[in-house]
């Protein structure tokens, strides 16, 4: 593996990010913008530390210091960019807010001095806004912040056409539960090479949109990845992105469920990808399409994948995944006990005939059983059809097609019985 596609393989052990892009278009005050990151910031450090209790008494800490610059990205390179509002903020399992303020001098460059308290956990970081969208800093986590940790580049935005490319593509499907049904997740790496941040136009104009495979039900974002969730649609077999795109990469990441009957799953694969990826859980199931080869398997949390790997996989391509039937699926015993009764009849009708030593006659159709042995066995077959098509059956519906299976299984036994005497 090259030093690009480990960069974009996915990871399950990747650090919860908890600073949190916004859903917000230019339209949208620079105000509502904080207000919104500081509850997604809070939320999702309580989530990635330990709870820890408000009371706890708490050392004093040395004030730190952080120099820093506000940047303007542009085609030719980024230059120092003079009275743009820059904001040191506190995040904490305690309190979060604003600590202090200023604008940048006439070199783009802004100071602060702060003392850090309470919890220990807290998180201190710098925000500029520009044009109405909030760009974040890297945590301050050393006494001393300065250079690139310290430097904070805006762009100008537009709901133009700017090309947002396909970095990194990645299907993850597990293995399926008690009811047949698998959750699967793909993550995209999304690219946008331009000097611009590009928003939303609308409703009807978003930032990117995608495909969800035929049958994926129950699609939800990442609550703890880099796009908010109120920001990503999901509509029409169609996912789209509403969240400000800066330049740089960004990752959006969803999952949603496939029914049993989902299969075969089709990925349509729009747009050229530079990295296509695809993990699955099961070992019997097979991937097409996409020019993938199968590479070396993954394995965390105890769980294990199959993997398969494509770079620089052409737009408008098709994926296809697929497990095949196998006759070790656990109802697939029913269908062997159907083979075991028809094939004990048929032997038993082959010793029959050569007893009576009848003369080789021109077979009429169907099977040589009376009409109420061939209903029964109609009647397992319909029974065991119905059932192997339903989807997320109940445990009452389970017992039920157990009962009436036996049933029907004992009422073919005893007619079969009843034949061989009769002969």
């Amino acid at each position: 593996m090259n030093a690009n596609e480990a960069a974009l393989t996915i990871s399950f052990k990747r650090i919860v990010r908890v600073f949190l892009y916004l859903r917000s278009s230019a339209f949208i005050r620079v105000i509502s913008v904080l207000l919104f990151n500081y509850r997604v910031i809070a939320y999702g450090l309580l989530l990635a530390s330990a709870i820890i209790s408000p009371f706890a008494s708490v050392k004093a800490q040395a004030p730190r210091t952080v120099d820093g610059v506000v940047m303007h990205g542009e085609p030719k390179g980024p230059v120092p960019l003079p009275g743009v509002r820059v904001v040191l903020h506190r995040v904490g399992s305690d309190r979060a807010g604003p600590l202090d303020s200023m604008l940048t001098d006439g070199r783009g460059r802004y100071h602060f001095r702060y003392q850090p308290s309470g919890s220990d956990e807290a998180l201190y970081f710098v925000s500029a806004s520009y044009d109405g969208i909030a760009y974040f800093g890297v945590p301050l986590r050393e006494p001393q912040t300065q250079g690139d940790d310290a430097q904070i580049t805006v762009f100008d935005t537009t709901s133009g056409p700017v090309p947002i490319h396909i970095l990194g593509h990645h299907i993850i499907v597990g293995a399926p539960d008690s009811h047949g049904q698998r959750e699967a997740v793909e993550v995209f790496e999304l690219g946008n090479d331009s000097s611009v941040t590009r928003v939303s136009g609308g409703t009807d104009r978003p930032v990117w949109e995608g495909h969800l495979p035929n049958g994926a039900v129950g699609a939800k974002v990442n609550p703890t990845g880099e796009i908010s969730p109120a920001a990503i649609n999901f509509a029409d077999g169609r996912v789209r992105l509403y969240a400000p795109l800066s330049p740089g990469a960004r990752q959006v990441s969803y999952a949603f469920q496939l029914p049993r009957n989902a299969l075969p799953l089709s990925f349509p694969i729009a747009q050229p990808t530079s990295v296509l990826e695809v993990l699955l859980e099961e070992p019997r199931a097979t991937v097409t399409g996409a020019n993938l080869a199968e590479v070396a398997p993954t394995t965390t949390a105890g769980r294990s994948f199959r993997r398969f790997l494509g770079q620089n996989v052409p737009g408008e391509a098709v994926l296809h995944v697929d497990v095949p039937f196998a006759l070790g699926d656990a109802r697939a015993r029913y269908f062997i006990a159907i083979a075991a009764v028809t094939g004990a009849a048929m032997l038993a009708a082959i010793m029959f005939a050569a007893r009576r030593r009848r003369a080789v006659v021109a077979a009429p159709t169907g099977t040589g059983y009376s009409p109420a042995t061939e209903e029964l066995l109609r009647a397992i077959a319909l029974l065991d059809a119905r059932f192997e098509q339903m989807s997320g059956e109940t445990a009452d519906e389970r017992a039920q097609y157990r009962t009436e299976r036996a049933e029907l299984k004992s009422r073919l036994a005893a007619a079969l019985a009843g034949e061989r005497q009769r002969g």
